[in-house]
């Protein structure tokens, strides 16, 4: 198990509300730095981060007519998900294994890089550890603020923090509160908000499949429990690193600079020719001097 505290979250799945718990999830910057493993690449089958055991039937239900259902998803720590949608779903007795490979690391700026990528704030006025770590999560706080300052919930959100903040439109209708400022206000604001997000200078992609397998009842393994594993698996990783848009005057100093040094040794090699010419054509000149000379015929004098 990871060494960070699982996280809990609410998801909204109207008319119900499912209960996430996460490891090693950092949506906003605070104290808490995410849990870093060493991975030993040299097994085949990759190196084990994380493995747990649940009970399905242990789950209690707000309707005792439901039937208890799980999802696991992998993702980014700093990006929000909702498993139902991009997840996998759990039933009882099975073991699941799942093994994560690296495709392509993404380099979206140059380096040195000009910014951190942690630099994003839905406001100015923000509590502090409270900015999203990711250019997602930012979107989302960025509509979360509009929400609030129309219904007074943080609607918008895909992970809550607590089930109070939701937007509950099938009860109160969606009210709108008395505002204080314009619509037009809120808009623009939000706008704003939403370009002072920064997208990610570095993005990691990756890959995963799932492999499924009956309990191994022989073992000692219960019927009604399942069995998680995640693997990583190392890969050839591409690195892509990606030159940021010019604008006219950088783009003509760049191929000007590209010029220069290509004239520069055009240059030096067209001199060099030049010189190597001019010798020739001088030696060729004395040596045809030189032959003029030898061949004359020879001029007899006469003195009168």
């Amino acid at each position: 198990m990871p060494n960070s505290p699982s996280v809990r979250t609410f998801i909204p799945n109207w008319p119900s509300i499912w209960k996430c718990y996460s490891d090693n999830l950092h949506l906003y910057q605070n104290a808490l730095k995410p849990d870093i493993k060493e991975i030993d690449f040299n097994y085949s089958t990759g190196s084990l981060i994380m493995r747990f055991k649940l009970n399905l039937y242990e789950i209690k239900l707000f309707y005792a007519s439901d039937r208890p259902q799980v999802f696991v998803g992998i993702h980014s720590p700093y990006v929000p998900d909702n498993p139902m949608i991009g997840g996998q779903a759990i039933y009882p007795g099975n073991r699941y294994e799942f093994i994560v490979e690296l495709d392509k690391e993404e380099h979206r700026l140059p380096p040195p890089y000009q910014t951190s990528c942690r630099d994003n704030g839905p406001s100015e006025d923000a509590i502090p550890f409270t900015n999203p770590n990711s250019y997602e999560m930012c979107l989302e706080m960025c509509r979360s603020e509009f929400f609030n300052e129309l219904f007074s919930c943080k609607g918008a959100l895909t992970m809550f923090s607590a089930a109070s903040d939701m937007c509950n439109f099938n009860f109160d209708g969606g009210k709108l509160n008395k505002i204080s400022k314009p619509l037009s206000a809120i808009r623009r604001r939000r706008h704003s908000c939403i370009q002072n997000c920064k997208p990610e200078c570095l993005k990691l992609h990756y890959k995963y499949k799932m492999s499924v397998r009956g309990a191994n009842t022989a073992l000692g393994d219960p019927a009604d429990f399942d069995e998680i594993t995640i693997f990583v698996k190392n890969t050839e990783v591409t690195v892509l690193r990606h030159v940021p848009l010019y604008g006219s005057g950088e783009t003509f100093s760049y191929i000007g600079g590209l010029v220069g040094f290509w004239l520069g040794v055009s240059v030096f090699t067209f001199t060099d020719t030049i010189e190597k010419l001019y010798r020739k054509a001088v030696n060729w000149k004395m040596s045809f001097k030189m032959n003029n000379v030898q061949s004359a015929p020879t001029s007899v004098i006469h003195l009168d």
